[in-house]
């Protein structure tokens, strides 16, 4: 609930303008009415009340679709909600498969707006059903390859724990993880030998999620983990440089190991496509130039962080990076409740928390009021 308070903390409301003698001219900020959401398998307690707390202060009615592998904690909410005195209606709970039932709110001719949380495929398959229906309003937040450049200035011991928190948390399973690492050729080495030590120490013990003593568990079932291996598998094909882990196996359940790849050809798959796991690339730069053209050259734009104590060098490289969200000396999952985040080029459209975060879920509507 404390994501809850912190957006209700915005108001929404509108304009006015008194440009013309004659007139006031104001905008009003209204509801869509029946709204609908669709959350991932991940972190899915997070993405349920980055919608549903939204929508329902801006004055909709919201259906909710959980991820079939990850149901019940959208369920056990309801039952909250119910036993709080939210009417019946205003909030709806569906369970199911994408096809049919993320695709009927998609298409839903009722349905006048849609926020969407997951993979860029599926999304772009929310979108085309969302246009070719009563072109109802979309919000995408998708998928994520986040660079991370380390300078050769940086505090390497605060870059290598972020980087190894930030691709380790989740197993990997977030869509904003540090996963391209670059960093100054000048410290690579050095850099990459901390880091490894860090990401060993982040996953601490693997085992049962139930056992008090786990701090890492598997991936989120088998699709996931042969998903993972193949691309490790593909990565092998290309001669990638494994310096820490390697393809795993089928005898180990769906626990995926840690991965870190050295330098790998840049038109690779394992560099350019989001993997979903513990799977990182740590990739040697030279100079500004070629580290903000090799962040920015990927279809994705989620997060994008820069590790350096040049403080202008750290807002040149907030404005350069093509991503939604900045991390100066930190990196994801970090973010403020009560600022937006969101991505731009494959990773989105649109923005969550903060005042945006509301203003998403209501229209827009200009009046103009003749005095005279």
């Amino acid at each position: 609930m404390y994501i809850l308070h912190r957006i209700n903390g915005h108001d929404i409301a509108g304009v006015t303008s008194l440009a013309t003698d004659t007139h006031l001219n104001l905008t009003l900020k209204q509801p869509y009415g029946v709204t609908a959401a669709i959350i991932p398998w991940n972190v899915s307690l997070i993405m349920m009340c980055m919608k549903i707390g939204p929508s329902l202060i801006a004055g909709n009615t919201l259906v909710l679709k959980s991820s079939e592998k990850s149901p019940l904690t959208s369920l056990l909410f309801a039952r909250l909600a119910k036993q709080a005195g939210l009417p019946i209606g205003v909030l709806n709970i569906l369970s199911g498969l994408g096809k049919p039932c993320g695709d009927c709110l998609a298409r839903h001719m009722k349905i006048r707006k849609i926020s969407f949380t997951g993979s860029a495929h599926t999304g772009k398959l929310v979108q085309k059903a969302a246009a070719e229906s009563n072109l109802k309003d979309c919000t995408l937040e998708l998928g994520g390859k986040s660079p991370l450049v380390v300078f050769a200035d940086a505090d390497l011991e605060k870059a290598a724990q972020a980087a190894a928190f930030s691709v380790m948390f989740n197993s990997g399973q977030i869509c904003m993880a540090s996963t391209r690492v670059y960093v100054h050729r000048s410290v690579a080495a050095r850099f990459l030998t901390v880091y490894k030590d860090k990401i060993l120490q982040v996953r601490g013990h693997a085992g049962d999620p139930l056992d008090p003593k786990t701090t890492s568990g598997p991936v989120a079932d088998r699709q996931q983990f042969n998903s993972i291996k193949a691309m490790l598998e593909g990565a092998k094909q290309q001669a990638c440089c494994f310096s820490m882990g390697d393809v795993p196996s089928e005898g180990t359940g769906c626990f995926v190991d840690p991965v870190v790849i050295w330098d790998p050809p840049k038109s690779s798959d394992i560099v350019r496509k989001e993997v979903f796991g513990p799977v990182a690339c740590v990739i040697p730069f030279d100079s500004e130039d070629e580290a903000i053209s090799q962040a920015n050259d990927s279809e994705f734009g989620l997060y994008a962080s820069v590790f350096t104590r040049d403080t202008s060098r750290g807002l040149r490289f907030a404005k350069d990076f093509e991503a939604g969200t900045i991390g100066i000396n930190t990196t994801s999952p970090y973010h403020c409740e009560n600022l937006p985040i969101g991505g731009t080029k494959g990773s989105g459209t649109g923005r969550e928390l903060g005042s945006e975060g509301l203003d998403i879920w209501t229209e827009t509507k200009t009046v103009f009021v003749d005095l005279s």
